[in-house]
């Protein structure tokens, strides 16, 4: 069946067109809105500009489908192979994606505000200047990604993937990271003001120049809370003015040089070898604090509550090594 079968066939009302043998079938700016290709094979179909509101795909075959400007708004993808396929400026807003196939996929610039892509993989997908503000991405795997500018704005990541994604420039404000593999990942210049981090792991990520204003790393609801892995993260030149709460977080190897932590709370926190030459401590709270070979050279520490530290082996502001 030909582009001009179907839709002939769709304009006398017939919109059932499932697991049907559809390849490379071109369908470009037409209105196809609630048509069932629901497992059906439209591998390498092309679709472009075309009206796909609501269109069921269920478990459907698009692998290096062309979606580029479709608009897929509430259509359901579950379980659908998307593998290499091109959803650039593709409208997916409210869409249904719970176990999609997106690997590889190009996503730049494409909407899924409020979409559910609940256990999707997204793995080394091009996710580029997206818009997935309210998304639910639980379980999702999105390492390797390319998220640069995204705007994952309220956005649920808890358990996500995102080892060694680019998250450079994007909005994660108020977004749930809880327990969140954010392994290796870049966070430059990313805001994540009153995101949930807590049992996130971030070790080893690049949080440099990032907005971390009132972000959550710490259960504080039980005692028996969940700590963010901080590992070796690199925070330099945070924003002026952030209050952060860092109450037990690990940050052994965490390279702060120049971070401004004034009025933070740092208590309990894991500070071994952690380098915070330079860094503005001014009235922060650093209590039961594991502080043993860290760098304090030039730090400023005026009206700080120090108490309980462990200061052994540590670089003192004036240089001195604390015995």
């Amino acid at each position: 069946m030909n582009g001009e079968e179907l839709l002939s066939l769709y304009q006398q009302g017939n919109k059932d067109f499932s697991r049907a043998d559809l390849s490379q079938i071109q369908i470009i700016q037409v209105e196809l809105v609630n048509i069932d290709l629901s497992r059906t094979e439209l591998d390498w179909a092309n679709f472009s500009g075309t009206n796909l509101t609501r269109v069921n795909f269920n478990r459907a075959n698009l692998t290096n489908a062309r979606l580029i400007k479709a608009n897929l708004a509430e259509a359901n993808l579950d379980s659908a192979d998307l593998t290499g396929a091109d959803l650039s400026w593709a409208n997916l807003e409210s869409a249904s994606l719970a176990r999609v196939d997106l690997s590889d996929a190009n996503l730049s610039q494409s909407f899924f505000r409020d979409a559910n892509l609940s256990d999707a993989d997204l793995s080394n997908a091009n996710l580029t200047r997206a818009n997935l503000a309210g998304a639910n991405l639980t379980r999702a795997n999105l390492s390797n990604a390319d998220l640069t500018g995204v705007d994952l704005s309220g956005a649920d990541l808890s358990r996500a993937d995102l080892s060694e994604a680019n998250l450079s420039n994007t909005n994660l404000a108020y977004a749930s990271l809880n327990r969140a593999d954010l392994s290796g990942c870049s966070l430059r210049q990313s805001n994540l003001e009153q995101a949930i981090l807590q049992g996130a792991n971030l070790r080893s990520a690049n949080l440099r120049s990032a907005v971390l204003a009132g972000a959550v790393l710490k259960d504080t609801s039980r005692s028996n809370s969940s700590l963010a892995t901080i590992s070796q993260l690199s925070l330099a030149n945070s924003q002026p003015g952030n209050k952060i709460d860092l109450c037990s977080a690990n940050l052994t190897g965490a390279k702060l040089q120049g971070v401004n932590l004034q009025n933070a709370n740092l208590r309990f926190a894991l500070l071994f070898k952690t380098n915070l030459e330079k860094v503005n401590l001014q009235n922060a709270s650093l209590v039961d604090v594991y502080m043993r070979g860290a760098n304090l050279r030039g730090a400023n520490l005026k009206n700080s509550v120090l108490s309980g530290i462990n200061w052994k082996g540590t670089v003192m502001p004036d240089g001195t090594i604390h015995p």
